[in-house]
């Protein structure tokens, strides 16, 4: 698989993806800086997530939200406010990833959000392990690449994809796994585990990234800070089977 003109498959290093997901706190200046980290660490591409919280409604319902936000009052629509990467954002964070030369895609959970991809000429896109069954998945007809989380060994009956990942159980995930699948999504704050995806033979690992001084608000507990990324990039890179 090709993405942006980065290789990814057997004969390659593995690649990693830093996916920004919510850790920008709601300020672009902070998504802006953490993509730029991100690239310095070594990262070989940069992901996000576009959506609105409608499209995760009609994907995945409403209702109270997962501790400790769930005994604050917060329904899943409040969460999914709070952690979207607004769509106004998105011109900008592609033109600034272009201008540093760090490749990127997105997560995808929507028509509305895809139009909007797709008028940004998004080179990949990601299905995640919750939607990957879903009529939306499914029914993509897209001409890039299209990766997905896979929860183990299920068995998907409407899904297709060029590339899929092993999304083991937990938030976090806690344990190291033999991946079942050429790529391996993590969510945790121990870059030991992705690493030893890439020592198991994964060829593309994604992790969470969070900035050193700037925490995730939402999801400090499932993403490596950009010093473990950077650790993680450089073993990568030195990895051989």
């Amino acid at each position: 698989m090709n993405i942006s003109g980065v290789e990814i498959g057997p004969d390659q290093p593995c690649r990693i993806v830093a996916e920004i997901s919510n850790n920008h706190n709601g300020e672009l200046s902070t998504c802006l800086r953490l993509i730029r980290e991100c690239a310095e660490a070594g990262a070989d591409f940069v992901k996000f997530q576009c959506y609105t919280p409608d499209e995760l409604v009609a994907l995945r319902g409403d209702g109270p939200a997962p501790e400790p936000w769930g005994s604050e009052g917060w329904t899943m629509v409040d969460l999914y406010e709070k952690a979207q990467t607004p769509h106004a954002w998105f011109p900008n964070v592609v033109a600034y990833c272009e201008s540093l030369g760090i490749p990127w895609f997105s997560s995808v959970f929507g028509d509305d959000s895809l139009r909007l991809l797709e008028d940004l000429d998004c080179p990949a896109y990601k299905i995640s392990a919750l939607d990957n069954e879903t009529e939306f998945a499914g029914g993509m007809e897209i001409d890039r690449p299209l990766l997905m989380s896979v929860r183990g060994d299920e068995n998907l009956t409407t899904a297709a994809a060029d590339f899929f990942l092993d999304c083991p159980e937990g938030y976090p995930q806690t344990e190291e796994y033999n991946c079942l699948y050429p790529g391996f999504s993590y969510h945790g704050d121990s870059w030991r585990v992705p690493r030893a995806a890439i020592a198991n033979g994964c060829e593309l690992v994604e992790v969470h990234v969070q900035l050193d001084d700037d925490p995730s608000e939402l999801e400090a507990g499932v993403s490596l800070t950009v010093s473990q990324l950077k650790r993680l990039c450089a073993f990568a890179e030195m990895w051989t089977p």
